[in-house]
């Protein structure tokens, strides 16, 4: 698989649309478990790490992204799977610009 390494610059109105759009897919997996649940906690600190980058830092961000080398480990791959992600999508996939 070739990797893109061309990091597209999101203006802020980019940037605030993706993360609304990503917080929706966070929330629906967020509620598939009870608040205050371990897994119900990782996913809301997922949503505060996403608005992170996006706002501070989301070129180097996405720079890490794009060049990321290595892989998933079985289990984190099954775990993504189960949660309805898919471990394989391009990271540029669904992003506008």
């Amino acid at each position: 698989m070739q990797v893109n390494t061309e990091v597209p610059t999101m203006s802020m109105k980019e940037r605030i649309h993706l993360f609304e759009e990503e917080s929706k897919i966070l929330e629906t997996i967020a509620n598939q478990y009870a608040a205050g649940s371990r897994e119900y906690v990782a996913v809301k600190h997922a949503a505060i790490a996403l608005w992170y980058v996006l706002v501070e830092d989301h070129e180097r961000f996405k720079d890490y992204v794009v060049k990321f080398e290595g892989d998933l480990t079985a289990e984190q791959r099954a775990h993504l799977a189960a949660m309805g992600i898919d471990p394989d999508s391009e990271p540029n996939q669904g992003e506008p610009g």
